[in-house]
């Protein structure tokens, strides 16, 4: 006998969207000084995985995500508003640019790792500042948030999620 019941969902996350934007200041300072402090930037990495790991779906995306809270703050008052490019809106394109990101951060990391902790957290900061600079350029070209509708770790959680509930794209 099948039951007529629909699954559970998570509870929403309370939305720290209001001053996350602070961390990222924070870190980026600190990083910059003392190198090691840029492995921390892990942590904004691995907690859209995570959260869609145990069935939070994208909720790290609008509700945590420091780097999407900064663009916003910064670019809300100079975005230009040009219309996205069409092929921003294509799978291909999200699966071209994840694979060109992650690819060069696994590359970037294999290269760190050997050369010791300071060199690695550089590493990570680096690139992270190099994504937020990207984050920031789509925000004062299109709209505030532009980036998060690329970003790739918004579209890996988002496979992620597709996965764990079972859904298929």
């Amino acid at each position: 006998m099948m039951s007529n019941t629909k699954p559970k969902r998570k509870p929403w996350i309370r939305s720290i969207q209001s001053w996350s934007w602070i961390i990222t200041i924070i870190w980026m300072t600190i990083a910059n000084f003392w190198h090691p402090f840029g492995l921390y930037g892990l942590v904004c990495m691995f907690t859209p995985i995570i959260l869609a790991l145990v069935g939070y779906g994208k909720m790290s995306c609008a509700r945590i995500c420091p780097r999407g809270s900064f663009i916003a703050v910064v670019t809300k008052r100079i975005s230009i508003g040009l219309k996205r490019p069409k092929v921003t809106f294509t799978r291909w394109f999200h699966w071209l640019l994840w694979g060109v990101m992650m690819g060069s951060f696994l590359a970037l990391i294999v290269w760190a790792i050997p050369r010791g902790v300071y060199v690695v957290g550089n590493t990570i900061l680096i690139f992270m500042e190099s994504a937020t600079a990207l984050a920031l350029l789509c925000g004062v070209l299109f709209t505030p948030r532009a980036w998060c509708t690329i970003c790739p770790m918004g579209f890996t959680s988002g496979n992620l999620a597709r996965l764990v509930s079972g859904g298929a794209k």
